[in-house]
């Protein structure tokens, strides 16, 4: 079997046409057709009922389509997969908290490399918890991730060295409608909120420093609960509940008004953005210096602001 005919007969599926699948696989039709026919034996079954027009999929082949798209997309991630690994071997991999690498990461790196165009980075998006455990067991040179006082990462300074890059806060927002309502509403009115699990880092922050005095002040219905916070701004975004969310990650939404801050109902929660650079036998110490600097360099260039105050 080859993977030209299953992008062959990828090409049959979009376009519902022989023809148009051979041009746009840029071969002649009739080797097109064979070509299907070779898959269709290797497989062991049809794929095409000939005995009808236009084209139509057997029921088997329309049952699995999305089946067919699976594996040739398994097999191009497998294959890009194994050149990264090959490519980049003396690259450094940077670890990095979901949000971060969503909303702060991007405009590192771009520093980054611009300070070092030769250098090759490899960034991995993870949970705090695994992000501090690829850190440790030496599968990243680099970790960006959130800190607070009362929820430090952990590392002995023996492993890595930190560097505070930023500073970043959580603010509790809802969007304009869910904003007027709360505002208008009696004391006794539940607040609909989306919520981290107690469990993730920020369900942890927000709990210990910022729900509480919520709760005080008027009755809570936890409407959703993810540990995603760009799922949680697409819930706020369409008025589902309000939401503690990172200001880096809602910037364009405050500038545009699209989410309003709350502050008479929840305070604000402020968070280191830290970076630890791995400290392994051998690393060469100028070699450290190089990449704290560059790191400090691009982190003041990418320290988000603080959101404006209003409403409530």
């Amino acid at each position: 079997m080859e993977l030209k005919w299953l992008d062959d007969y990828i090409a049959l599926i979009d376009t519902g046409s022989f023809s148009a699948a051979a041009q746009r696989r840029h071969v002649s039709q009739p080797a097109f057709s064979r070509r299907i026919q070779m898959l269709e034996a290797w497989l062991g079954v049809t794929l095409i009922d000939r005995s009808r027009k236009p084209l139509r999929m057997t029921p088997l082949a329309a049952e699995h389509q999305r089946a067919f798209r699976s594996l040739v997309a398994r097999i191009y991630e497998f294959r890009a997969t194994l050149n990264a690994a090959a490519v980049d071997g003396t690259g450094i991999t940077i670890a990095a908290q979901h949000t971060l690498a969503a909303a702060y990461v991007p405009g590192v790196l771009a520093r980054l490399q611009s300070l070092n165009p030769g250098q090759r980075y490899r960034i991995r998006s993870e949970n705090r918890t695994d992000s501090v455990a690829m850190l440790m067991r030496g599968q990243a040179e680099i970790l960006i991730t959130y800190e607070t006082a009362q929820t430090p990462c952990g590392i002995p300074a023996a492993l890595a060295r930190r560097e505070v890059l930023g500073r970043d806060e959580l603010v509790l927002v809802a969007n304009p409608g869910l904003h007027d309502s709360l505002s208008r509403a009696v004391a006794a009115s539940a607040v609909p909120m989306l919520c981290f699990p107690p469990e993730s880092f920020f369900g942890q922050v927000v709990r210990a420093d910022a729900m509480p005095e919520l709760m005080r002040q008027r009755p809570v219905v936890v409407r959703c609960v993810s540990e995603f916070a760009m799922g949680l701004r697409e819930l706020a975004l369409i008025g589902q509940g309000a939401a503690w969310l990172p200001a880096s990650l809602i910037h364009d939404d405050l500038r545009h008004r699209r989410l309003l801050p709350l502050p008479a109902l929840g305070q604000s929660v402020a968070m280191d953005i830290v970076a630890y650079l791995a400290t392994p036998e051998g690393l060469d110490r100028a070699d450290l210096e190089a990449r704290l600097q560059a790191l400090r360099a691009a982190g003041a260039a990418r320290s988000p602001r603080r959101p404006r105050r209003g409403g409530l």
